[in-house]
C-alpha cells in the first residue's frame, strides 16, 4: 500500500504474565514461569504493513517513566499515535513525584501531557484510540478519559463511570456510509464477532464510519473527526483479544488499519 512516511507510537495493549502458582507447604510458594507480551502485536504488523511506515510499539508502564524531553521527543517523532487500554493516571502521574531523592528545594511540576498531545494534534497528528477496559470511561471509570480536557478532543462523548458492553455471542454492527474510503473493499457481512465495547455517544460534528447495536441502541464503534489540522479517530473495540478474538482471525484485518491511517 502506497503511503508517504509515516511514524506510528503504539502504546498499550502490553501484558506481563506470570506462571502457575506452587503452594507445597505452609511457609513456601513459588511462581514458576514469565511472559512479557504485546497483546496488540498483531495490530503492529498490520500497521508495519503500510508502504514509509516506521512503528514503534511500547507498554503503558513505560509511557509512565518517559521523563518530559523524552515524551515530547516521541511527540516530534510520530505523526500518528496509537492508544489502546491506557489509562489517564499515566499521563497524569510520573515516578519521579513519588521519588523523595528528586523533590529537592524547588516546586516539582511537568508540563501537561494533554495539553502537549492536543497541540500536537492541532499541528496535523492523526492520535487513535482503541477500545479497551481501561480506554475512554472503562472498567469502574477508571480509564479517565472522560475527566481530562483531551476529553474534547475525541470524536465521541464518554460515559461518567463504567462504559463496558461485553457479550460471549456478539453485536450487530452497521456502516453509516459504506463508501467510506476506510471501508472501500469491506462489507458488512464480512465483520466478524465482536465481543465488548465501550459505550460512548457520537460527539456533535463527528463522524461515525461503523455503528454497533446493544439493546435497541446504535453505539459509535469507529468514529472520526477533524480537529485543527490533525484527525482524531475512535474504536471502541479492541483490536486484540479478547474483544477482539474474533476480529485478529479476519482476512481484512490488516486492510482496515492500513486504509484507517492512509484514507481517513
Amino acid at each position: 500500500m502506497k503511503s508517504k512516511k509515516i511514524n506510528i507510537w503504539h502504546v498499550g495493549n502490553w501484558c506481563i504474565h506470570t506462571g502457575q502458582k506452587y503452594i507445597e507447604s505452609p511457609f513456601l510458594a513459588a511462581t514458576k514461569g514469565v511472559e512479557i507480551l504485546n497483546y496488540a502485536q498483531q495490530f503492529v504488523d498490520a500497521v508495519k504493513g503500510i508502504d514509509g511506515a516506521d512503528v514503534f510499539s511500547q507498554p503503558s508502564w513505560e509511557l509512565y517513566n518517559l521523563s518530559p524531553e523524552d515524551f515530547e521527543a516521541r511527540l516530534k517523532w510520530a505523526n500518528v499515535i496509537v492508544f489502546g487500554d491506557v489509562e489517564t493516571k499515566v499521563l497524569m502521574l510520573h515516578p519521579d513525584f513519588f521519588n523523595r531523592n528528586k523533590w529537592g528545594d524547588n516546586y516539582v511540576t511537568f508540563p501537561d501531557r494533554f495539553t502537549l498531545l492536543e497541540e500536537w494534534v492541532k499541528d496535523g497528528g492523526h492520535f487513535h484510540m482503541m477500545g479497551g477496559w481501561y480506554s475512554f470511561s472503562g472498567e469502574i471509570g477508571k480509564g479517565g478519559w472522560k475527566r481530562v480536557p483531551f476529553h474534547n478532543v475525541l470524536p465521541v462523548v464518554c460515559l461518567d463511570g463504567d462504559d463496558l458492553i461485553e457479550s460471549t455471542s456478539s453485536f450487530p454492527v452497521r456502516m453509516q456510509n459504506p463508501n467510506h474510503p476506510v471501508l472501500e473493499g469491506i462489507t458488512l457481512d464480512e465483520i466478524p464477532p465482536l465481543l465488548g465495547f465501550n459505550e460512548t455517544k457520537l460527539r456533535e460534528g463527528c463522524t461515525s464510519i461503523i455503528d454497533i447495536q446493544y439493546m435497541g441502541n446504535w453505539y459509535p464503534l469507529l468514529a472520526a473527526r477533524n480537529y485543527g489540522k490533525g484527525k482524531v479517530s475512535a474504536f471502541t473495540t479492541s483490536a486484540s483479544p479478547h474483544w477482539g478474538i474474533n476480529l485478529v482471525k479476519w482476512k481484512k484485518y490488516d486492510q482496515l488499519w492500513q486504509q484507517l491511517f492512509t484514507k481517513l
